[in-house]
């Protein structure tokens, strides 16, 4: 066993330098040595000792992780170690993400922590600290070091923009180092928060998390001290802090403004791509209210912009035009959904037929990284409609296995012939070869030839450059199933 667990050791280690060297000769030797070692090394340790099957599944397949990286880093250095544990307190990713931040000053006494995947942002008074956001679980030691290289005086406020893992699960550690913040949120965040107590499991499978690290009870929680419905104007130090409700990608979401700064803290409002407004593992996104605020803030004509992903900006100009064509987007794509919907259209064709204009399609802002423009038209039809899609035989369907055993029964039963069929869809029609694969391993998972042709179709699906994130986070929990599947036999 130690030699196994050596020769993986050595799998990982040439596998780590291709990535970084990933255009070099040195690279291509690298991922070739990994890959040859996988098979004797990485398929048996992790069998022996426990491996989880995704893990392993991208330890095979290293060029999926750089897909990942691309648009799963949300506008900041990309975090493997924090991304897979954001409600967790484990050392590698506190570790991790420690190593990956550094704060920016972008206004006086006015600050951005950059870390991986998410920002906060803190604000220096006479009296204190102001601190919007606390990161994920193991950004909350990188956050107060942050603040620690600024300054010494104490965190007077924590404001939590909303509720969402990498916004507000780092407090534990400013609590842990004896500081005695007030900490303020909207009315909203409570029932968030336990709601995530409820439904852990379903936290865990849609976000891809261990379980065992999502809040249990209120006592895994650090809960706000004071709570308001609409605004809240406080002072601290002197100065004035708007904190101001508008739904947008949570119910429970605000905005800071410090106008004797002129500085804005946009939360998850503006993200510098096309926002999270879609995502179909999420709850409700609130496109029209989102739109309401972009303008609203806007006309604050802010002086610099502190978001919680991306770079900081500090030209008024160049903030009001992303703020405007972010919610002129958002108002095409809600038009056109409401529209659709009137005219009786089934949903899919009207999800499907979204475009933007020319002048949006390519603004630098509204780049397809996340989430499409027809997810986003798929949550505005969330919110109006029911949950039929429209199509007679989906009120009552019949089970995924008994539709997969009707696909077989009409080919003869003759399953390598379906396989090969689908293989040959993969160049031609991805979107029919992965519906044709989605029957055939529902029905038949322990098929070896179905296995690997989830693996085929959903790695060739994550590899499309027309992919995003959360689709490419979709495959690979179905490729991670079929592994797992192979590993059970």
């Amino acid at each position: 066993m130690k030699k196994l667990l050596t020769h993986a050791l050595v799998a990982v280690i040439f596998l780590l330098i291709g990535m970084t060297l990933a255009d070099t000769r040195i690279a291509e030797t690298a991922l070739d040595a990994a890959r040859s070692a996988r098979s004797a090394a990485i398929e048996v340790v992790g069998n022996r000792a426990g491996i989880e099957t995704r893990t392993m599944v991208l330890a095979e397949n290293p060029e999926i992780i750089s897909r990942l990286m691309e648009g799963g880093s949300f506008g900041g250095e990309y975090s493997v170690e924090a991304a897979q544990n954001m409600f967790g307190r484990t050392q590698a990713a506190i570790d991790d993400v420690m190593n990956k931040t550094h704060v920016v000053e972008v206004g006086p006494r006015s600050y951005l922590i950059r870390m991986p995947i998410v920002n906060a942002a803190f604000f220096v008074t006479d009296e204190g600290v102001v601190l919007v956001d606390t990161g994920m679980g193991p950004a909350g030691p990188a956050i107060y070091a942050a603040i620690r290289s600024v300054t010494d005086l104490p965190i007077h406020t924590i404001i939590y923009t909303h509720g969402h893992v990498d916004h507000s699960y780092g407090t534990w550690a400013i609590m842990e180092a004896g500081e005695t913040p007030e900490i303020i949120a909207h009315d909203l965040l409570k029932p968030r928060f336990e709601r995530y107590i409820r439904l852990r499991g379903s936290l865990a499978k849609y976000m891809s998390q261990p379980e065992e690290q999502l809040p249990a009870s209120t006592d895994d929680l650090v809960w706000p001290t004071r709570y308001f419905s609409d605004r809240l104007e406080i002072e601290v130090g002197g100065e004035t802090f708007v904190l101001q409700h508008h739904k947008g990608e949570t119910d429970d979401q605000l905005y800071v403004w410090v106008p004797g700064r002129g500085a804005l803290a946009s939360a998850d409002y503006y993200q510098g791509f096309l926002p999270n407004a879609g995502n179909g593992k999420r709850t409700q996104r609130h496109v029209e209210a989102w739109s309401a605020a972009m303008k609203e803030m806007a006309a604050l004509e802010p002086a610099f912009l502190l978001p919680a992903h991306g770079e900081a900006l500090t030209d008024t100009a160049t903030i009001q035009e992303n703020f405007l064509v972010l919610a002129e987007a958002f108002d095409h794509i809600t038009e056109h959904t409401i529209d659709g919907l009137n005219a009786g259209k089934r949903k899919d064709e009207i999800f499907l037929s979204v475009q933007l204009p020319e002048h949006l399609a390519t603004h630098p802002t509204l780049n397809v990284q996340y989430v499409t423009p027809n997810d986003i038209s798929k949550m505005l039809i969330k919110q109006y409609t029911g949950w039929w899609d429209d199509i007679p035989s989906h009120w009552t369907p019949a089970t995924m296995e008994n539709q997969g055993e009707m696909i077989i029964e009409l080919a003869g039963g003759n399953i390598p012939a379906i396989v090969e069929y689908a293989q040959g869809l993969i160049a031609n029609d991805i979107r029919l070869a992965s519906h044709l694969t989605d029957w055939l391993f529902y029905a038949r998972p322990d098929d070896p030839n179905v296995q690997q042709l989830v693996y085929d179709v959903y790695k060739t699906r994550i590899m499309d450059r027309e992919t995003n994130t959360m689709e490419m986070l979709t495959y690979l929990d179905q490729m991670t199933a079929a592994r797992e599947r192979a590993r059970s036999r």
